[in-house]
Order: structure tokens, then C-alpha cells, then sequence
């Protein structure tokens, strides 16, 4: 049973035995959700700033690295083809493929293979016993990259870059100066499939990374990032501290005074997770990983001694906390006083506040967005749906995260059958929908907040049932092109 799991129950429990305690624990729920949104609301204003380039001239040598785990070995070919037809000089450029700890030869020697026929560019390395999941991976990569190689460049297995992508990389180097740059993460889709499932994933980097890159504090977020090789050595290459290597990587790098930029140019896409357990176990993972970083560096980023700006450190902690999601305990809080028939207004309020605020930011996020940008109002409802759909995910890793221990890195899975499964809606979403609609129709006065915050409870169920669906669709799609592809 998971530390949220017990944490959910106990809180669930106590509720009618210990009003004055839960309450407590909802007004500080409460009270970090209010500086979460203020944090961020700052962050924007103080990041408004003309962020001037400073240009070099520089050829960069590029080493791509690209780390693999029990992948489908398809997928990983076509990522290696795409890199095999770049533009960039062939001389300037290679590529390691580190498959770490994959125990079945048949998914890792067709790779190997497929390298040997790419040319003397492509170096795969296998091993296995690799701690530290993909961050100890990427250092095994580290160890082996050509010595003049001047930037270490990261893509993950299922990503397919456009030809000029490392040309691309080249001229944001050399346009902006930095040490780093971030392009943003994008999903191959077919048609508007799964378009609020993209919408919901995108909005990070409409959001938190821009208003990173005009703060100058931008993070890394894993796959199609490149990084200067003198600065990655310098602050001791990737940690397994977190199941968020590249955002951790990306606090230290901040701290150490090297600069980081966003270009926020589509340069490759990536495959959507491809079932609403994967996409959950991923929010999970990022959700969890950012939080336990944000632990572990807040008190240097508060005591920062002008080795960094106000505005980078606000601009950190927003990034880091973009996934979080405060909803666990004024849930277990609303449903217990409401199914025990107690009467503790203070704890009603407090809980049913939380919660709706929590869902008004969700609302704001996305609708402000589509008012300003999306033609098709739609658009932004599917995004809501997602990111509802994601809530109890997201809400379990920000409590696991307070419990100590090592984080377990969960891999996003490539390979899935193509029909929906009963398991592609997670348990969380019924047990909670059946808790607050019997709590919403117990035969008791109920104030309109009161309600309306059960409600709100009820929705991540719908919504999960809606992505799982449009996943599936994804998924038979996904599998077309496949078929298409080999026929060809």
C-alpha cells in the first residue's frame, strides 16, 4: 500500500476524531496552494524583461546521447535514423546509444545492430547493473564521449528530430550565448486524436517556460536539450537524487552561474503515452521527482546570497512546482465530515475552499489560454479534461514525495496492446467518485460550496474515461502509421 494510500485513509479516519488536527492540516494545505499560485503569479510579472542575446561564434561538436530501457527496438531505429539524416556536418557529430539494465537481447542486439549499419557516428554501449536509472545511464555516456565533443545533447528513444535539428541547436548557441537551451517537448499525433491530451502537456512550455527563459532560470526537461560538456562536468554531470534528473540538473546548473535559454521552436516530436496508466505513472514521476528537488534546493534558493536573482529563484520554484496538486488531504478531509455527518464548519470550509481553488487554477490556466490563443473552445475543455483526469495522480506523488526514501523511476511504456483496458482507469477514480456521490446525496442540509466542491470531486472519473478513450483511439492510430510504415 502506497504512503498516499495510508495518508488518504488515516486522514479519512481522523476526521471525525480529531477535527482541530485535520483542520490544521488543511489550512496549511491551503495555505502552500496560495503561495504556489502566488509564486507563479509574480513570476510572471517579475520575468516581463527584454532579454537581450549575446551571440558567439563558436562550431559546436556535438555528442548526442540517447538512453534506453526495455524500448521497442522499432521505435529506437527510427529515432537513430532520424539522427543519421541530419544536416549538421557528419564530422562534427555522434551518437551513444546507452541501453541500461534491459535484460531481453531480442530488444536491445536489433538495436545494436541497426547502429553498426548507421556507420562509425553511432556507438552502442550495454550494460546492466546501472544504478541511478536514466541519470546514471547518461553518465556512462558522459564517460564515453569523444574528448573535443563540445556539447552533450539528450533525446529520448521514442523521439524523432527534423533533419535540421542539431543545426538548429547550433544557431541558438551561437544567437544566444548559452551555456544551455531547451527546446520544447512535442507529440507526432494523427489529426485532432488526443489533441487535449497534447494541449494539457504543451501548456508547461507556454507557461513555465517561458516566463524561465525571460527570468533566465530555464530547467531542463529531459529530451532535446543541449547541454554545454564543460558545464555538465562542472557541477558533477546527472544525479539520481529525483526521478527528475533533467529539472534537477537544471537547479544546479542555475546555481552555479551558468545560463540557460527556452527556443521555443518544434525541432522533433515524441509519442503521447499511450495509455492513461502511462500518462498517470508520468505525472506521477515528474510530480514527485520536481517536488522532491524543490525539498532538497529550496533552502539554498532561499538563502541564495545574490548568486542568484529574485526573479530566477521564483521562476525555479514555479517550474518546480507546475505539477503539483494539493487535493489529497482537503479531499479526505471534505468526504469524511460529510459521509460521518459531523458538524465542524471550520473544516468544511477550509476543505471546500482548497479544493475549489485548486480547480478554479486548473480553469484559469487553460481558459485564459484559449481566450488568447485557441480558436476552437473545445480545445481548452479537452485540456481541462486531461489535466482533471491527472488530478489523483498528481495529487498522490505530491504526498509521497514529503515521505522519505528513494523515488522508484517508473519508464514510459512504447508498447501496448491497442484495445482499452479495464486497468486504463485507475482504481483512485471510482473509490472517489463513489465516496462523493454518496456524500453529495446523504439526506442532510448541505451548504452550496459544500456541494459544489463534491462535484468536483466527482469529475476526474468522467474525465479519465474520456482520455482513456482518446488514448486508445491514439493508440490504433499509432499503429496504422506502423503498419503503413513497414509496408512501404
Amino acid at each position: 500500500m502506497s504512503k498516499s494510500t495510508i495518508t488518504f485513509w488515516a486522514i479519512f479516519l481522523c476526521g471525525p476524531i480529531l477535527p482541530g488536527f485535520t483542520t490544521a492540516i488543511c489550512l496549511l494545505v491551503l495555505g502552500a496552494q496560495i503561495i504556489l499560485i502566488l509564486v507563479r503569479s509574480v513570476g510572471q510579472v517579475l520575468a516581463k524583461a527584454d532579454l537581450a542575446d549575446c551571440e558567439t561564434h563558436i562550431t559546436p561538436i556535438f555528442s548526442v546521447h540517447v538512453a534506453i530501457h526495455d524500448e521497442p527496438p522499432e521505435l529506437v531505429k527510427k529515432t537513430l535514423r532520424a539522427l543519421s539524416d541530419q544536416t549538421y556536418a557528419d564530422e562534427l557529430v555522434e551518437i551513444i546509444i546507452i541501453d541500461n539494465n534491459t535484460a531481453d537481447p531480442a530488444l536491445w542486439r536489433p538495436v545494436q545492430t541497426q547502429c553498426a549499419q548507421l556507420g562509425e557516428r553511432f556507438r552502442f554501449l550495454h550494460r546492466e547493473g546501472v544504478i541511478g536509472a536514466k541519470a546514471g545511464a547518461l553518465n556512462i555516456a558522459l564517460d564515453h564521449t569523444r574528448a573535443d565533443a563540445s556539447h552533450i545533447v539528450t533525446i529520448d528513444a521514442d523521439y524523432v528530430v527534423q533533419p535540421g535539428f542539431l543545426t538548429e541547436a547550433a544557431q541558438a548557441l551561437c544567437r544566444t550565448g548559452a551555456d544551455y537551451v531547451q527546446f520544447p517537448q512535442a507529440y507526432r499525433r494523427t489529426g485532432n486524436l488526443a489533441e487535449g491530451v497534447d494541449i494539457e502537456l504543451e501548456e508547461y512550455f507556454r507557461s513555465d517556460a517561458r516566463m524561465a527563459d525571460d527570468a533566465e532560470a530555464v530547467l531542463l526537461t529531459g529530451t532535446l536539450c543541449v547541454i554545454s560538456k564543460p558545464a555538465l562536468i562542472a557541477v558533477q554531470g546527472w544525479s539520481g537524487q529525483t526521478t527528475t534528473e533533467d529539472a534537477e540538473l537544471g537547479v544546479r546548473l542555475c546555481n552555479a552561474g551558468f545560463t540557460g535559454r527556452y527556443i521555443p521552436k518544434v525541432v522533433g516530436t515524441g509519442l503521447l503515452p499511450l495509455t492513461l496508466s502511462s500518462l498517470s505513472k508520468q505525472r506521477h514521476r515528474w510530480t514527485g521527482g520536481n517536488l522532491r528537488t524543490l525539498a532538497l534546493y529550496l533552502p539554498d534558493l532561499l538563502a541564495h546570497d545574490r548568486a542568484l536573482r529574485d526573479r530566477q529563484v521564483i521562476a525555479i520554484i514555479a517550474q518546480l512546482g507546475a505539477w503539483l496538486n494539493f487535493s489529497l488531504v482537503p479531499a479526505a478531509c471534505l468526504l469524511s465530515v460529510s459521509l460521518f455527518e459531523t458538524e465542524n464548519p471550520a473544516l468544511i470550509g477550509v476543505a471546500s475552499l482548497s479544493l475549489l481553488l485548486g480547480l478554479g487554477d486548473i480553469l484559469m490556466r487553460f481558459m485564459v489560454r484559449s481566450l488568447a490563443e485557441v480558436p476552437k473552445r473545445g480545445l481548452a475543455v479537452s485540456a481541462i479534461a486531461s489535466r482533471l483526469a491527472l488530478a489523483p495522480a498528481a495529487a498522490r506523488a505530491t504526498v509521497d514525495a514529503f515521505f522519505p526514501g528513494a523515488q522508484r523511476f517508473a519508464v514510459t511504456r512504447k508498447s501496448m496492446p491497442s484495445r482499452m483496458r479495464p486497468s486504463d482507469v485507475p482504481l483512485d477514480h471510482i473509490i472517489l467518485f463513489g465516496l462523493a456521490i454518496t456524500a453529495l446525496c446523504w439526506p442532510r442540509d448541505h451548504a452550496a460550496f459544500h456541494d459544489v466542491a463534491l462535484v468536483a470531486l466527482m469529475l476526474p472519473l468522467p474525465a479519465a474515461l474520456w482520455v482513456a478513450s482518446e488514448l486508445s483511439r491514439y493508440r490504433s492510430s499509432i499503429d496504422g502509421q506502423a503498419v503503413q510504415e513497414v509496408a512501404a
